[in-house]
């Protein structure tokens, strides 16, 4: 009876984990691609947009320290709650005003939003999970980023749609799907029987906070691996997904529609591929074949000039980026499990992360506008 009740809990969980991932992730990609096309189409210069793209990583890290210590204090789900309404109000914004300051607050706001989810989820599951006895489950992470890709998938592809009809068409889209975000969540978690959950309960809010745990999490392996994968991961390719629209749609004449849907494809593939080497090699092997691979990749892609040879090194790019978010979800599920403040610990790998992708994000600006051209941003990706 014990084994079956595990099962069906299990279950329970699972499905709670990939439907709030299926929607969040719907509506907030459909504005995967467009940001960069609506900025060009609104008179925002090339190299303009990675400063206003900076604005998102610095309220990134506006958010996620905070982030943390309000999901482990007040509840996830709230958090959760807070962050699609905070997006929403970005893209309500971009709707009512068009100029280089507005959208850099848009910017900020939605990074705000982002902080707020930032490992939000995963904590919320993982606590769940502790409390019923559950160990860590690679085989959920691995499909929840399956179905991660997938969903980005057609919440992209419904955007690219929306965006051929009216510029603002798929922010319209994004803004009323998570604004409605929070009323699936309390309905989901109704009927699946689970409630919020945090880490302060009646027992710790009369010691407070126990800094203790925080400070030993610097100090374990998996906080490190955490960290390195994140840093590596981030850093290497923000180029790539602020840029591949203006790339391969406008400078080499690609569908927008087509582009999209195979570069998906490419990260769902590599999801599966982890999944299935992850039970062959051990994590330090895998990184290492992937940072091999990518960095070798960035640099051919530097060099060739011919549009389907560089389709073809992007496709290869984001399968490898596929696998290495599918390896950093599951890498963040174990790394948590039995901490006390699981949402503050992700928060500061995310902060950690963040400091340094907005240092890059302003040392690519700067070469980007020394060489005017920006394939040399292959080449410092791949540095």
């Amino acid at each position: 009876m014990i084994i079956i009740r595990e099962k069906n809990v299990s279950f329970k969980i699972a499905v709670l984990f990939l439907a709030f991932t299926v929607v969040f992730t719907l509506f907030r990609s459909s504005m995967s691609g467009i940001f960069s096309l609506f900025y060009a189409k609104n008179g925002i210069e090339s190299a303009s947009i990675s400063s206003i793209k900076s604005f998102q990583n610095i309220g990134i890290m506006v958010g996620l320290l905070p982030a943390g210590y309000l999901a482990d204090k007040i509840g996830r789900l709230k958090v959760l709650t807070l962050s699609s309404l905070i997006i929403a109000t970005s893209f309500l914004i971009l709707i009512l005003f068009r100029s280089f300051l507005v959208f850099s607050l848009a910017e900020l706001l939605y990074g705000i939003g982002l902080a707020l989810n930032s490992g939000t989820l995963v904590s919320y599951i993982t606590d769940l999970q502790e409390q019923n006895k559950i160990a860590p489950d690679s085989k959920l992470m691995g499909i929840q980023v399956i179905v991660l890709n997938l969903t980005t998938l057609v919440g992209g592809n419904i955007g690219t749609w929306l965006f051929e009809i009216k510029d603002t068409a798929p922010i319209w889209f994004a803004m009323v799907g998570l604004a409605i975000y929070p009323l699936f969540i309390f309905i989901t978690v109704k009927y699946l029987s689970f409630s919020d959950n945090k880490a302060i309960d009646q027992v710790q809010k009369q010691r407070g906070y126990n800094l203790r745990s925080i400070i030993s999490f610097f100090w374990k392996k998996n906080f490190w691996i955490l960290l390195l994968l994140n840093v590596g991961y981030d850093c290497g390719t923000q180029f790539i997904l602020i840029y591949w629209s203006i790339i391969y749609v406008e400078k080499l004449g690609f569908n927008l529609s087509l582009i999209y849907t195979l570069f998906m494809c490419a990260l769902i593939l590599g999801s599966v591929i982890y999944s299935r080497v992850s039970t062959l090699l051990n994590v330090k092997n895998i990184t290492l074949i992937n940072t091999v691979c990518m960095i070798f990749m960035f640099v051919l892609s530097g060099i060739v000039d011919n549009k389907f040879l560089l389709l073809v090194l992007f496709l290869a790019i984001e399968l490898l980026m596929g696998m290495m978010s599918g390896q950093i979800s599951a890498t963040s599920n174990e790394a948590i499990y039995g901490e006390r403040n699981k949402s503050t610990m992700l928060s500061t790998v995310s902060f950690i992360t963040e400091i340094l992708v907005s240092l890059s994000l302003f040392i690519s600006n700067s070469i980007m506008n020394l060489f005017g051209n920006l394939k040399v941003m292959f080449f410092v990706s791949a540095i």
